[in-house]
């Protein structure tokens, strides 16, 4: 009797639960709340602000950025310096207009050559004067004369007219040595003189270089734009520089 008493207890409960279950409304949707811009909102432990995310991911790219630059920078190798040729090629490059234009194309010629140095010569191109400089009149340049003569010295001009006026030639000569040594015989005897060279000094700048292997000196002058590519000793140019 109890049994049968319980078995209707849970049909009852069963029609009652399916009665509710097919007669219930749809369910109601809840609008979600949305706060002011300036109010905080709660946030869990677990999350992660957007901000931050964005910064912290901004901040990784950087990071990122900045070392891959430094890879690429430690990355590049460095250009290795030129090796001679076996045996070593030297040549002489110009000359130039002046010393800037010459150093400006040793510049050029940096990591170019094996190495390169500057030289300067000077031409003198009418050979070399022993002379008296002016007196104060032509008496006193004519007593010199004098003196000259009387110590053996008959190699003699007085200049009678320009900036030089009274002042006394004593010989020209095709070489300073020439010059020199006719000075100091003069001095010798007690005269003042000095030497000088004829015309004006012309000094021409040169570029001295020692090619890289499988360069010449044609191609060294056309890079540089020098007048000419001379052969020149490898030694003499080591002195030199």
């Amino acid at each position: 009797m109890l049994l049968r008493s319980l078995v209707v207890l849970l049909l009852i409960l069963n029609l009652g639960v399916i009665t509710w279950w097919a007669t219930r409304g749809a369910p109601e949707v809840v609008a979600p709340v949305v706060l002011p811009a300036d109010v905080p909102r709660l946030q869990l432990a677990g999350e992660v602000a957007p901000a931050a995310a964005s910064r912290d991911t901004g901040t990784a790219e950087a990071g990122s950025i900045v070392r891959a630059d430094e890879a690429t920078s430690t990355a590049v190798p460095a250009t290795p310096a030129p090796l001679p040729a076996d045996p070593p090629q030297c040549h002489a490059l110009g000359p130039f207009a002046d010393a800037a234009v010459r150093d400006a194309a040793q510049a050029r010629l940096a990591g170019v050559v094996v190495r390169a140095s500057a030289r300067d010569v000077s031409e003198v191109p009418r050979g070399w004067r022993v002379w008296m400089t002016p007196l104060a009149d032509r008496a006193a340049a004519n007593a010199m004369v004098a003196r000259l003569v009387g110590a053996g010295f008959n190699d003699y001009y007085v200049i009678a007219d320009g900036d030089e006026a009274n002042g006394i030639a004593l010989g020209r000569f095709g070489s300073e040595p020439g010059a020199e040594s006719r000075a100091r015989a003069l001095r010798g005897a007690g005269f003042e003189v000095q030497t000088a060279p004829l015309g004006s000094v012309i000094v021409r700048h040169w570029l001295d270089v020692m090619a890289a292997d499988g360069d010449t000196g044609e191609a060294l002058r056309a890079r540089v734009s020098a007048a000419r590519a001379e052969p020149r000793d490898c030694n003499a140019s080591r002195d030199a520089g």
